[in-house]
C-alpha cells in the first residue's frame, strides 16, 4: 500500500516451498523505464518435524479401569523443526471421546505454538462412571499452513464394572407350620466383567429366615444358586397366623447393594395325631416299617421329620 507521508509502497512477498531445499529468486523492479533494481530473494524449505517424543505412544493404552476409578497418561508432542510451529490438536470425534469418559488438557479451539526443541505435554484422563466396552479414540493434529489433518496418536481403554442381580425381588413362602421349615431356591447372576463378592448380613433376618450361602462371590458372566429357608418359631395371638416379612439387604463389594423381600406366615399345627411303631429286631439287623401320610388339603405340604429318642 502507498504511504503518502514517506512516498513509499510495500510489496508483499509470499514464500510457499514445494520441496525441502534452498531457494533463490531475483525480482526486478522497474521505475518508469528510467532505471531498474534487482532484488535477490533467498529462502529455504525445511521439513516439518512435529511428532511424539516417544513413538511407542502412537497407541496409548489406558488399560482396564474399574467403574468409579481414574487413570491418566501424558503424551509429549515435541517440535524438532528448525522454526516455531503453530498447531491445534483435538479428538477426531469429540462426542464419542466424551462418551468414552475421556478428558484432554488442551483446548482444541486454541492455537499451540512450540519453538524448536520445545514440547507440549498432552494429558489424557479416564474416569468411567459406567461399564464401557473396549474403545479407541484418535487425536488429530492440524498444523497451520498444512492442508492435511492427520492422527498423531490414539487412546484405547476399557471400563469394567460389577453388575450383580437377583432374578426375583420378592420371595413368598405362604403358610408354614411353626417349628418346621420351607426352602426355596433363588439365583444370583453376575452380568459384570469382574468377580462380585456379596454378603447378606444374616443377623438382620436369622430369626425367621436363613440364606445359604450368606456370603461368597459370583464369577463374571456366571450364576450362583442360593437357598432361602423360612423357619418360623412363633405364631400370632390366639393361634392366628403371624405375618413374617423381611426386607433383606445384600452388600456387594464395589457395586450397588441389592434388596430382597421375604414374605411368609407362621401357622399352628392343626392336628397332632400320633401313631406308634413298635420295632423288635435282632441286634445289628435292620428292621423297616412304613408310615403313610396323606395330604388332605389343596395346598402343598412341606414335611420335615424329626427324630428323638429316650432311654428306658
Amino acid at each position: 500500500m502507498p504511504d503518502k507521508g514517506n512516498n513509499s509502497i510495500k510489496v508483499p512477498i509470499l514464500f510457499t516451498p514445494r520441496e525441502i531445499r534452498k531457494y533463490q529468486e531475483t525480482i526486478r523492479l522497474d521505475f518508469n523505464g528510467l532505471y531498474q533494481v534487482d532484488i535477490i530473494i533467498k529462502a529455504q524449505g525445511i521439513p516439518l518435524n512435529l511428532d511424539l517424543r516417544d513413538p511407542d505412544q502412537t497407541i496409548t493404552d489406558l488399560g482396564i479401569v474399574s467403574v468409579g476409578g481414574h487413570t491418566s497418561r501424558t503424551v509429549p508432542i515435541i517440535n524438532r523443526s528448525q522454526k516455531s510451529v503453530k498447531f491445534q490438536i483435538s479428538p477426531r470425534d469429540l462426542e464419542a471421546f466424551n462418551r468414552s469418559a475421556l478428558t484432554i488438557n488442551v483446548d482444541s479451539a486454541k492455537d499451540n505454538v512450540l519453538k524448536p526443541k520445545e514440547a507440549l505435554q498432552v494429558k489424557i484422563g479416564f474416569n468411567p462412571k459406567t461399564r464401557l466396552p473396549p474403545f479407541s479414540q484418535e487425536i488429530m493434529l492440524r498444523v497451520e499452513g498444512v492442508e492435511e489433518v492427520r492422527p498423531i496418536f490414539s487412546v484405547t481403554g476399557v471400563a469394567h464394572g460389577i453388575e450383580l442381580k437377583l432374578m426375583e425381588n420378592t420371595l413368598a413362602f405362604g403358610a408354614v407350620v411353626v417349628d418346621s421349615q420351607l426352602t426355596k431356591p433363588m439365583q444370583l447372576s453376575n452380568f459384570g466383567d469382574v468377580k462380585a463378592n456379596f454378603n447378606w448380613g444374616e443377623k438382620a433376618f436369622s430369626k425367621n429366615f436363613t440364606i445359604s450361602p450368606a456370603q461368597g462371590y459370583v464369577n463374571p458372566n456366571a450364576n450362583l444358586d442360593i437357598e432361602i429357608t423360612f423357619h418360623p418359631k412363633e405364631i400370632g395371638e390366639n393361634n392366628k397366623p403371624a405375618q413374617c416379612q423381611q426386607k433383606v439387604q445384600c452388600e456387594v463389594a464395589g457395586g450397588e447393594p441389592m434388596q430382597l423381600n421375604l414374605v411368609g406366615k407362621s401357622v399352628a399345627q392343626e392336628s397332632k395325631e400320633e401313631h406308634s411303631l413298635n420295632f423288635n429286631s435282632v441286634v445289628r439287623k435292620a428292621a423297616t416299617q412304613t408310615v403313610s401320610i396323606t395330604n388332605t388339603e389343596d395346598k402343598e405340604w412341606a414335611i420335615n421329620p424329626t427324630i428323638s429318642s429316650t432311654k428306658d
